[in-house]
């Protein structure tokens, strides 16, 4: 099975120097989506520029998952 790469980009880029092995690039795509979810949730800050990256095993980027923030809400 061929391995993944999930790089956040966040202003600077974080790596992910392990990756997982996934079936296929739809399967690693699914999981980014997951991935960019948990990363909302833990930094709920607002950039509309922050994605993971999602990268094959020769390190080039296959496709991008925008990571959204939960809007404020106003009281």
């Amino acid at each position: 099975m061929p391995r993944y790469f999930f790089d956040i980009n966040d202003g600077h880029r974080l790596i992910d120097a392990s990756g997982r092995q996934f079936k296929n690039d739809k399967d690693a795509i699914a999981r980014a989506q997951v991935y960019a979810i948990q990363v909302s949730l833990d930094t709920p800050k607002v950039d509309p520029e922050r994605y993971i990256a999602v990268l094959n095993d020769a390190r080039a980027e296959v496709f991008r998952v925008p990571v959204y923030s939960k809007p404020e809400v106003a009281l």
